[in-house]
């Protein structure tokens, strides 16, 4: 529901919100030159528009129909129109002074390895990035990613350091100014890793687990929400509002593929590169693609992560391992990391494809 009120009726304005609120939904007042517009969040199936224009100084009330109002691109306007709304830029700023912008014309890379294991392999590798994005010029685009707490399929796999992986985490942001994304698993780890890391990720796993949903709405830190390995697309997107809902809409949607008939031995999952035109159309949420987890094979990943590039995503987050390591010492998804020389190989492809590329939509719309 949007709801438009004067300028100067501010006591309107006070009571609408406590009536929006004592109905378990979420006012977020607009302020404009002319009008302040309230843009109710939640479940408003409870609240009557004409009731609302009957209140001193309101113009206008209406109703949206998109099962995940607010993140959505397209709402319905006054006179049943279609209004488009802007698409978001995140910001995640840096230790080193740089802010990271994720969004359309703002590609960033997010690259590091599956799991924190020990201070010295993350190091190396931190280091290494941090490198390849001064080299490059990159650095306000560059983010760090690592595992404290792991999901794994077999519970007597390495599922990681926990929070002495965070404290790594921590002391190699002070020395490469990198930003980091780390996987939050449970409601009672919000408020620790929300007060530390500087992006939160939500795994496939626990795509709809509603209460961590809601927990990490409840902060302001970025959110990487990864797809379920085999949600529809509406699915992932309503469970993406629960996270807006309560206030917090900087969240990146990430495809990282889904359960198919391709699934075998020669990947891990299928790739939707479809589902990004999806989400810039129906949401104003960023795009990323996950090669390595959709791949499962080094050797796939570069295709991966080209392809994501020409269908538009925002970003892309990579796992990345030494040149060096054997990858028989490697404690979680060891053959599907890259080395630094091809990520090296990934960047300097990008940058080309952003030089040379005119956008797709843009070479094939109608004249």
């Amino acid at each position: 529901m949007i709801i438009e009120v004067e300028k100067e009726y501010q006591n309107t304005l006070v009571e609408i919100n406590e009536i929006i609120r004592s109905k378990g939904c979420r006012p977020e007042v607009l302020h404009g030159d002319l009008y302040n517009v309230i843009a109710v969040e939640g479940d408003a199936s409870q609240l009557d528009c004409d009731f609302f224009e009957s209140f001193p100084g309101v113009v206008r009330a209406w109703r949206i129909s998109s099962s995940y109002k607010t993140i959505a691109r397209k709402v319905i306007g006054p006179e049943h129109q279609k209004v488009e709304r802007e698409r978001i830029k995140i910001i995640v700023p840096g230790m080193d002074g740089k802010e990271r912008i994720i969004g359309d014309d703002h590609y960033t890379f997010i690259a590091g390895p599956c799991t924190v294991e020990s201070y010295d392999q993350l190091a190396r590798i931190a280091d290494s990035l941090a490198a390849l994005a001064d080299r490059y010029n990159i650095r306000h685009r560059m983010m760090l990613r690592g595992g404290a707490f792991k999901p794994r399929t077999r519970p007597w796999d390495f599922r990681g350091l926990g929070f002495v992986a965070i404290d790594y985490l921590d002391k190699v942001r002070e020395n490469t100014g990198l930003p980091y994304v780390t996987e939050v698993m449970a409601v009672e780890q919000v408020a620790d890793l929300s007060a530390r890391a500087d992006m939160l990720q939500i795994g496939t796993r626990n795509y709809q687990n509603f209460n961590l949903l809601e927990a990490v709405g409840q902060t302001s830190k970025p959110v990487l929400y990864k797809r379920g390995v085999a949600a529809p697309l509406e699915e992932w997107l309503s469970a993406a509002e629960y996270i807006a809902i309560h206030g917090n809409k900087n969240i990146l949607l990430c495809e990282r593929g889904v359960k198919s008939t391709t699934h075998g031995d020669y990947n891990r999952s299928h790739i939707d590169f479809d589902v990004i035109r999806a989400i810039k159309e129906r949401t104003i949420l960023p795009a990323v693609i996950d090669p390595s987890h959709s791949a499962g094979f080094a050797e796939l990943v570069p295709y991966q992560f080209c392809a994501a590039t020409a269908y538009g995503a925002n970003a892309t987050i990579v796992e990345v391992i030494s040149d060096d390591i054997d990858r028989r010492v490697i404690k979680c998804d060891a053959r599907q990391g890259i080395r630094l020389k091809v990520y090296e190989k990934l960047i300097q492809y990008q940058l080309k494809q952003e030089e040379l590329v005119i956008p797709f939509e843009d070479r094939t719309k109608e004249k």
